[in-house]
């Protein structure tokens, strides 16, 4: 019997039709209740909450969010963000934070003695990396220099050659097919040391 209601009655009832009609309307109003309850209960996280909420959250920060550009879970992932970063803040704090905003997607040079610190982060959204910059800039000491980077992944054919040393600097053609043919006075040269700096042209 799916009756919630006339279940918890005793059989007596169960053959009477103002009672059935009585209980199932009460049962399906207990049924809506629970629904409301729990939409209720989802809108106190960020995580479950809807797009309404979330809007009415954002306000609370000052954030104008564009839907047509922004996915809702970068804009719960964004305000997690926004309520992560209050005092104090530490080096493993501030990685927890970016963990929710790029997962696993950056790299961060620290330099103790220069009061220096260096991002680097996989080439995203625009609307990720201005959240980045802005958490950063919230986050990170005055004291310390920041430095942003992004990385980008893409095919570059290198036509080179190689003396004997440590130091390459590199000029890549960024071409289409390898097949390509460009004219080029020099590709690279050798020189020694210990570094590699690419130049794209």
């Amino acid at each position: 019997m799916s009756n919630r209601v006339m279940r918890n009655l005793p059989p007596i009832y169960h053959e009477l039709i103002e009672a059935k009609a009585l209980t199932e309307s009460v049962s399906n109003e207990l049924e809506m209740i629970e629904i409301a309850k729990k939409r209720v209960e989802n809108e106190q996280f960020i995580e479950t909450s809807s797009e309404r909420y979330i809007r009415i959250r954002e306000q609370g920060y000052d954030i104008r969010a564009d839907s047509s550009t922004e996915t809702l879970d970068f804009r719960r992932r964004r305000l997690i963000a926004r309520q992560s970063s209050r005092m104090p803040i530490t080096q493993r704090r501030v990685h927890e934070i970016l963990r929710t905003l790029v997962s696993d997607g950056f790299e961060e040079h620290l330099d103790v003695e220069k009061c220096e610190t260096l991002f680097v982060f996989d080439a995203t959204e625009q609307s990720i990396s201005r959240e980045i910059d802005y958490t950063l800039d919230r986050l990170i000491p005055l004291n310390m220099k920041l430095s942003i980077a992004r990385r980008v992944k893409t095919k570059v054919y290198v036509p080179a050659y190689m003396n004997v040393g440590t130091e390459i600097t590199i000029h890549p053609m960024q071409i289409d097919d390898i097949r390509d043919q460009v004219n080029l006075n020099v590709a690279a040269y050798a020189q020694i040391t210990r570094e590699v700096t690419i130049n794209p042209i």
